[in-house]
């Protein structure tokens, strides 16, 4: 342990003083490179605007269909439980069981 904080505090160090100081980041251009200026993939501001109040899509959903899918989905939901529960019931009765397990 004594070995490995002072290692650690001097390999903090070397690796701090190549940074330099905070003007550096003020001297590099600010300039989309041509490369990033030609990519195909969409910028911040080629993002559509926000839909008209009540207009609906398959990027905008309409919360009320999601409502209805919330209200099929409990439905759904208290079916199967109830189908479960009277899955959950023994198939043979106390009575059947020990005959069929009596020793002959």
């Amino acid at each position: 342990m004594k070995v490995f904080l002072p290692s650690t505090a001097i390999l903090l160090l070397v690796s701090l003083a190549g940074c330099g100081s905070a003007k550096l980041f003020g001297a590099l251009p600010v300039a989309e490179s041509s490369t990033a200026a030609e990519a195909p993939w969409p910028r911040l501001v080629d993002t559509p605007g926000a839909p008209a109040k009540g207009a609906y899509s398959d990027a905008v959903p309409d919360p009320a269909a999601g409502v209805a899918a919330t209200a099929q989905l409990g439905i759904a939901a208290r079916d199967a439980a109830a189908r479960a529960e009277a899955l959950g019931e023994p198939v043979l009765t106390e009575a059947e069981r020990r005959r069929l397990t009596r020793k002959r």
